[in-house]
């Protein structure tokens, strides 16, 4: 019997197993869970903010390099790839609940057939996504029995929300609130990623106070675009999720059409720590007090841009000449 053969039967006896006790997928099992598979990254945060260790989940490295404000023990099996996931390990491991997305929707019959399924993760489509996190937190937190968890977590969250915008409103610059602001990720020297008011990198910007100054996107979550857009907002600060690509970095340094872009003249660039747009209540807390720490750390004059993309390009080659010397 092949490997293929023996998984479509432990399946087959799985499947039998799960209607004889009545198990119905997309519902909240009788028992409280206690292994939970998990294939979403945001959901993983969500359930990991509860208290809650999934014994698998998809992708842990890329989600350690991307979720730097929620730590996954080691003892979290990796299933690979999120819509490919290891379907023998996730066998193996005796899964009593699997927590999934819509966009798992094509795979959902086969995980069925494994343990009880169910479907969140909404609040990544939502045009508030830090308020939808936050009930869907409350929501797993009763599907997992850690009702005080869920509630303490969010509270923790919207908490950590409020203390950066009142340190916000102490800055100078910011006492007046409505300070527009581009939030960006560079992809390479021409092109960005913006985030429009129905990300969640949008909605704490408004709660933080400030005004997203992308407003052509208004209704969307993100767009990319060329950086020769960003010129709507004279007044507008320019904040980019790290790292910056060294490609950026030396055309900021010798274009001539990004050093005449409003906030490049002015001074008005930083770079904030990266956090994953994707996220749930964790990254947005962790947002929320990067980016009041990026926009207090900023010069008052047009050094800013210059002392950042220097000290970026330097980084950069010395990265090279290290891997050279290896």
């Amino acid at each position: 019997m092949n490997r293929r053969t023996l998984l479509a039967a432990l399946l087959g006896g799985v499947c039998l197993n799960l209607a004889s006790t009545g198990a119905r997928a997309g519902t909240t099992p009788s028992a409280v869970p206690r292994r939970v598979i998990v294939l979403d990254w945001g959901l993983a945060e969500l359930t990991l903010a509860l208290g809650v260790v999934p014994v698998g989940m998809a992708n842990t490295p890329g989600f350690r390099r991307n979720f730097a404000a929620c730590p996954v023990p080691d003892s979290v099996v990796d299933l690979g790839l999120m819509f490919q996931p290891n379907m023998e390990l996730m066998l193996a491991l005796k899964p009593d609940l699997i927590i999934i997305t819509p966009a798992h929707a094509s795979m959902s019959g086969s995980l069925e057939r494994l343990a009880p399924t169910v479907t969140l993760g909404q609040f990544h489509a939502s045009p508030t996504p830090y308020t939808d996190a936050c009930a869907e937190t409350l929501r797993l937190g009763r599907m997992l029995g850690h009702e005080a968890q869920a509630e303490a977590a969010v509270a923790q969250s919207q908490r950590a929300v409020a203390a950066a915008r009142a340190r916000l409103e102490a800055l100078p610059a910011y006492a007046n609130g409505g300070a527009p602001v581009y939030l960006t990720r560079f992809v390479d020297e021409s092109r960005l990623r913006v985030f429009g008011t129905h990300s969640l990198f949008g909605e704490l910007v408004a709660q933080l106070g400030l005004r997203n100054a992308w407003s052509r996107a208004d209704r969307a979550s993100a767009a990319m675009i060329g950086f020769d857009a960003l010129d709507a907002d004279p007044r507008a600060t320019l904040v980019y999720v790290k790292p910056l690509p060294a490609m950026t970095a030396s055309m900021m340094q010798t274009s001539r059409v990004w050093q005449a872009m409003p906030f490049a003249r002015a001074g008005r660039m930083t770079g904030m720590a990266e956090v994953s747009p994707e996220g749930g209540i964790l990254s947005a807390a962790y947002f929320a007090r990067s980016l009041v720490e990026a926009l207090a750390a900023l010069p008052a004059g047009s050094s800013a841009v210059t002392s950042a993309v220097t000290s970026a390009v330097s980084s950069v080659a010395s990265s090279a000449r290290l891997r050279e010397a290896a």
